[in-house]
């Protein structure tokens, strides 16, 4: 192979790296700039309601909370998504930025921090977790939760938001739970796995 027919593949191969190249960008969740699509002050359920919120281009954000409880989910298809049907069984609230990782200008999962806390005053009654969802339409979930007191969570959460959730069944599959203490998914949460569908109605 000539030099220039050399340079010629290695700038097309250097190409397609970046072209596939994995990055992340972000977007503020407050529900104070949110619009309002319903509120609920009943005493059943506690005071909740629908929130739409501004996200990326295309994916707004879609947050829902009852019984001190959210549930958030994304993108056109937000209330069909499983991902709006899972929540944390203890008292919870989700955190202020939400990273996207984003391949060829196309969000493929999210990460957001939660605040979990379940009343009992023991030692793990109050948690932070950093929440992978897989993104593709109608196909989100949750896929892993990660401690955020594990070492390098962060980069752990990205790792599995770039690699295993792609590959994540939602209608099978349980969520990782990537932490120092023994605990599973089906303890920390509801809907696991989520078959079926739609989550929740139009």
């Amino acid at each position: 192979m000539g030099k220039f027919a050399a340079l010629i593949v290695l700038g097309l191969s250097a190409s397609a790296a970046a072209a596939g190249e994995i990055t992340s960008i972000y977007s503020d969740l407050d529900l104070k700039a949110c619009e309002a699509l319903e509120l609920d002050s009943g005493e059943d359920n506690g005071e909740g309601g629908i929130w739409q919120c501004k996200g990326i281009p295309g994916f707004d954000v879609l947050y829902l909370e009852g019984d001190l409880r959210g549930f958030i989910a994304f993108g056109p298809e937000a209330r069909s998504q499983c991902t709006s049907a899972q929540t944390f069984g203890a008292f919870n609230s989700p955190g202020p930025r939400i990273e996207w990782r984003m391949e060829n200008g196309k969000p493929i999962a999210t990460i957001l921090r939660w605040f979990t806390e379940n009343g009992s005053g023991e030692e793990y009654a109050k948690q932070n977790w950093l929440v992978v969802s897989k993104l593709n339409g109608r196909d989100a979930c949750r896929t892993a939760l990660i401690d955020t007191k594990y070492p390098e969570a962060n980069t752990v959460a990205r790792a599995k938001a770039d690699g295993p959730a792609r590959r994540f069944n939602c209608e099978k599959d349980m969520p990782e739970v990537v932490s120092q203490r023994a605990i599973t998914a089906g303890e920390l949460m509801s809907d696991v796995p989520c078959p079926g569908g739609p989550y929740r109605e139009e």
